[in-house]
């Protein structure tokens, strides 16, 4: 699928700052670490609105009207489209796979908004079309940036041998975020596809342990143990907790006010440890090599 569908992401979007948080870094020397594997929104990239998908409720149509006119989807017969019918198909889709196997259900956006425009009797959109809406909607309800020293870390440790990897509540459109960080997959990136696990691909999100499992299979055909990864990621459930549950080591990424995740009201993360709490991204360089 081509990804300049989903050039909206990387093209439309200005310079942010993280906001500073008040955590307290904590920082030690951490020794056998083979590889690293990084959340990517709030960590990776600055995001907008703090996480992916997490800005609709913001809209009050501005954005939404903006997205289908700039996909070239017909205004003059969407009236009906609203945020609030992507959420109900959003629900709809996410009820309907709820189950013991599959706890925390992960949608596919360019398949939801399908079904939205579809619900609302706009079905001559190609598929192009609703993959550019998915894309344009994102970078209007969820602008991004590189996060400070993101694609400066990435190469030094990459460099420095260590494997680098993703795990992520992601979906296609989120690609062109990392490569733009990182190299281009299957060419140049940084990244070991083998360790790169994005939730619409198996229609499960963290903290489920669906897509650490996964990383786990790629950890162990790579020799690594999960003991000799660290998993770097802004929120305590979906990415510490979780990750932590899979037997890596952990480190709490505190660098953004806006996708900080601290979970004090879950029971899950209470007492929960941190091996790293890194308020910079090249904390952990001092930490893997210093």
């Amino acid at each position: 699928m081509s990804q300049d569908w989903y050039e909206a992401v990387t093209q439309h979007r200005s310079a942010m700052e993280p906001i500073a948080t008040l955590q307290q870094p904590k920082l030690e020397p951490l020794d056998g670490i083979k590889a690293v594997i990084f959340d990517v929104y709030g960590t990776l990239v600055i995001s907008g609105s703090g996480d992916v998908g997490s800005a609709d409720d913001m809209d009050r149509g501005e954005q939404l009207s903006a997205a289908l006119s700039a996909a070239g989807i017909d205004q003059a017969a969407t009236g009906k489209v609203t945020i609030k019918t992507l959420h109900d198909e959003i629900r709809r889709a996410n009820q309907q796979r709820l189950s013991e196997a599959c706890p925390k259900p992960e949608i596919e956006i360019v398949d939801i908004w399908r079904r939205t425009l579809a619900a609302c009797g706009i079905k001559s959109a190609t598929t192009e079309q609703v993959n550019r809406l998915a894309a344009e909607y994102e970078a209007r309800a969820n602008p991004t940036w590189p996060m400070p020293d993101a694609a400066e870390v990435l190469r030094k440790l990459y460099a420095s041998g260590i494997r680098l990897g993703i795990v992520s509540n992601a979906q296609q459109f989120t690609i062109p975020l990392v490569e733009d960080l990182a190299g281009v997959f299957g060419v140049d990136s940084v990244f070991d596809p083998n360790l790169c696990v994005f939730s619409c691909r198996y229609r499960q999100a963290k903290p489920a342990p669906r897509l650490f499992n996964v990383l786990c299979g790629g950890l162990q055909l790579a020799g690594i143990a999960p003991s000799q990864a660290i998993y770097v990621g802004n929120d305590r459930l979906n990415d510490v907790w979780a990750a932590d549950r899979a037997g890596l080591r952990t480190a709490w990424f505190a660098g953004d006010r806006r996708s900080l995740r601290a979970r004090d009201d879950d029971p899950r993360v209470v007492a929960l440890p941190h091996d790293l709490v890194l308020t910079h991204l090249h904390q952990l360089i001092t930490c893997l090599q210093g």
